[in-house]
């Protein structure tokens, strides 16, 4: 086989770019420079933005109570029924209320925090007078919990690795289990090949009956 090698230094194998080009829309195709420089922020006019001038509210109670009202408006709650009804978690909700409220200037980000439990409290109250099995949280704890615990596949591997003496230790003593199993399910196996399968019943009469007949 003969590989022909093009003279020209500056070639490049169109094949071989299109494997390097990544797809529209994965994010390898995102330019991890493409953002501000560290301090770009320091650069602007501070007070530009709706968050940096002081909260329209600084009692969380009174947050409440606007953003309550403007969700008991029909249009606005018929939507977020809407919302909970699709699947939508009220967790979700609440957190976009939050951040839109700090982000606008309506409030700070600790009384935004604070607003979430009441707020949640008041989606799950709509969601049951109208009995919408809405779902409360964006992951279930169960499940969370489960994923945050050490599987006993990765503890024996970081023995493995960091502690040898140990998990030879641990190896043998479960071989020598197993091995022991193995020996008392064989004698159980024997000892049932050895016993009858039906124990003969005498025809005439038991030895009971004998006795009462001397």
């Amino acid at each position: 086989m003969v590989l022909s090698i093009n003279p020209d230094p500056n070639y490049r194998d169109p094949n071989y770019e299109r494997q390097l080009t990544p797809e529209k829309g994965s994010l390898e195709e995102i330019d991890l420079f493409n953002a501000p420089p560290p301090g770009h922020s320091l650069t602007d006019t501070p007070g530009q933005m709706p968050y940096e001038k002081p909260p329209e509210f600084s009692d969380p109670e009174k947050a409440f109570a606007w953003v309550a009202s403007k969700i008991q408006q029909p249009e606005v709650e018929d939507n977020f029924l809407k919302l909970m009804l699709g699947g939508v978690p009220i967790e979700a909700i609440v957190n976009t209320i939050a951040f839109a409220g700090f982000s606008q200037g309506k409030w700070t980000p600790d009384i935004s925090e604070i607003i979430k439990m009441p707020l949640s409290m008041h989606f799950i109250g709509l969601a049951v007078e109208n009995n919408i099995p809405a779902t409360v949280f964006n992951q279930d704890p169960e499940t969370v919990s489960e994923s945050r615990q050490i599987s006993d596949e990765d503890t024996i591997g970081m023995m493995k690795e960091n502690r040898p003496d140990m998990y030879h230790d641990l190896m043998a003593k479960l071989q020598d289990a197993e091995q022991g199993s193995m020996q008392t399910e064989g004698g159980l196996g024997m000892l049932e090949e050895q016993l009858p399968e039906e124990v003969p019943v005498p025809e005439e009469g038991s030895f009971l009956t004998a006795e009462e007949e001397i």
